[in-house]
C-alpha cells in the first residue's frame, strides 16, 4: 500500500513538473510570437512612412541627393522586414520596385512650372518639414555624414524657395507669353529679389536666375532703346525707374494681403 502511495505521489510530481515545463515553453513561444509581430508591425510602419516621403516629393524632386538616402533606408528596412514577414513574396515585390525606383532619374528642372494650388503647396511644405526631421534622425544615427546631411538640407531649402516662388513665376511667365510686359517685369523683379536674398546655392537656382534675367533683358531692351532715342533720356529713365518701383510695391502689398 505504501509503495502504491509513493508511486502515485511520484507520478503526480512528474505530471506537475511536465505541466510546468510545457507551460513555460508555451509561454516563451507566445512571447516570441508576440515579439515577432511587434517587430513586424514596427518595420512595416517604418517602411510605409519612408515610402510616403519618397512619393511626397516625387513631383518636385529634381535631384536624387535626398531620395538616395531614403531609398537606402527603405531597402534596408524592407530586407529586415523580410525576415519577419508573413508574406515574404509581397515584401520581395516591394524590394524590387524600390530598387527600380532608386535607379530611375529625377525629373528635369524647368523654370516654367505648372501652378500649384494652396493645398498642394501646403502638403508639399509639410512633407519637406517632415523629411528634414527624418534626415536629421538618420544623421544622428550615423547613416549619413554631416556633409551629406548639409547638402540634403540645402536641397530642401531650395525646394521650399521653389514652392514659394511658384505662383509669381507661373503668373510672370503667363503675362510674358500674353504680351503684358509691365506686370511680367514686376513679377520677375520680385522673383529676382527672392533669389538674391536667399543664400542657398543650387544648380536649379542658377538656372532659374539665368532664365529670369534673360526674360528681364528681353522686356527692358525695347524700353532702353526707346530711352536712348528719346529727346529727354534722363526724364524717360526716371519715369521707367518710378514705374518699376510702383509696380514692385504694389506686388509686395498684394503678396502680404494673400499671406
Amino acid at each position: 500500500m505504501a509503495t502504491l502511495q509513493i508511486l502515485t505521489i511520484a507520478f503526480l510530481i512528474i505530471i506537475v513538473i511536465l505541466s510546468v515545463i510545457i507551460g513555460s515553453r508555451a509561454h516563451q513561444k507566445e512571447k516570441e510570437i508576440t515579439a515577432r509581430r511587434v517587430k513586424q508591425l514596427h518595420l512595416s510602419n517604418r517602411a510605409d512612412r519612408i515610402e510616403q516621403h519618397i512619393r511626397g516629393i516625387k513631383d518636385i524632386n529634381t535631384d536624387t541627393i535626398a531620395t538616395d538616402v531614403l531609398y537606402d533606408f527603405y531597402l534596408d528596412t524592407l530586407r529586415e522586414l523580410l525576415q519577419y514577414s508573413d508574406d515574404p513574396e509581397k515584401t520581395e515585390i516591394r524590394i524590387a520596385k524600390a530598387e527600380e525606383g532608386q535607379n530611375s532619374d529625377a525629373i528635369e528642372f524647368s523654370p516654367e512650372p505648372e501652378i500649384l494650388n494652396f493645398q498642394e503647396k501646403s502638403n508639399l511644405k509639410e512633407r519637406l518639414t517632415k523629411l528634414a526631421k527624418l534626415l536629421l534622425y538618420l544623421r544622428r544615427k550615423g547613416r549619413i555624414s554631416n556633409t551629406h546631411y548639409q547638402a540634403c538640407y540645402d536641397y530642401l531649402r531650395w525646394l521650399n524657395l521653389w514652392l514659394q516662388l511658384n505662383r509669381q513665376l507661373v503668373q510672370a511667365n503667363k503675362n510674358f507669353d500674353d504680351g503684358d510686359m509691365r506686370v511680367a517685369q514686376t513679377l520677375y523683379g520680385v522673383i529676382l529679389s527672392h533669389i538674391k536674398s536667399d543664400s542657398v546655392e543650387r544648380p536649379e537656382k542658377k538656372i532659374l536666375n539665368t532664365f529670369v534675367t534673360d526674360r528681364m533683358k528681353a522686356i527692358l531692351s525695347p524700353q532702353i532703346e526707346a530711352i536712348k532715342n528719346s529727346d529727354n533720356p534722363e526724364e524717360a529713365l526716371g519715369g521707367l525707374i518710378q514705374n518699376i518701383d510702383n509696380n514692385k510695391t504694389s506686388t509686395q502689398e498684394s503678396e502680404k494681403e494673400e499671406l
